[in-house]
């Protein structure tokens, strides 16, 4: 059994696709934004960003405990449990390696910062704005570049599909219109449509305050 401790973010909502997807079995604990009490857990002191989303996989390698923080390493342990959504051959593995380390150092933390200074700064900041909004643009075009010539983001449907997706789902948060992102929007469509997806955000859309 596999645990997922997080709250309804994009990076949790990726996990919980992914154990969908690979059909492991596994149990949602939710965690609450600043509630310090939840990061006392034991095993969470293994965890030493203490940001979440984190698995406790109770049947590990030889049969022991692990946990593993950070999304990306999350997906590719995952992926390697089950043999599955990761590529063998080295030139696709790598493929999907660069576009989910892609999503690691540039399409999360520049939407997650966007996103912030656009709806939950305490006060507004018009530089910070302009800045992270012009570079989740230009992130956005850079998907939809690779996406007017791939049905998926390397190659077949794999772990970078799945880190991507919660993230670009949100285009019109950041301005975007159904006419600027078309391929994206077809590469959601087909995303939308897996049952696995369905069932990811459905295990964690009841732990929203």
């Amino acid at each position: 059994m596999i645990e997922l401790y997080g709250s309804p973010t994009p990076s949790t909502y990726t996990i919980a696709i992914m154990l969908e997807e690979v059909g492991l079995n596994y149990s949602v604990f939710p965690i609450k934004k600043n509630n310090s009490e939840q990061l006392e857990l034991e095993f969470l002191k293994q965890t030493p960003n203490n940001i979440f989303p984190v698995i406790l996989d109770r049947e590990g390698p030889d049969n022991k405990p692990l946990v593993i923080f950070e999304p990306s390493a999350i997906l590719l342990y995952l992926a390697e449990k089950s043999g599955q959504l990761m590529p063998i051959k080295s030139f696709e593995k790598f493929d999907v390696l660069q576009w989910l380390l892609f999503e690691n150092s540039k399409i999360g933390p520049t939407l997650g910062n966007t996103k912030h200074f656009m709806y939950h700064a305490p006060e507004e900041v018009p530089y910070a704005v302009k800045r992270f909004n012009n570079e989740a643009k230009r992130i956005f075009s850079i998907i939809e570049n690779q996406l007017s010539e791939n049905d998926y983001i390397a190659g077949d449907y794999s772990i970078a599909d799945i880190a991507t997706y919660p993230w670009i789902k949100e285009y019109e948060r950041y301005g975007l219109t159904d006419e600027q992102v078309p391929s994206i929007c077809a590469w959601l469509s087909k995303l939308d449509d897996r049952s696995a997806v369905h069932r990811g955000f459905e295990a964690l859309v009841n732990l929203k305050d």
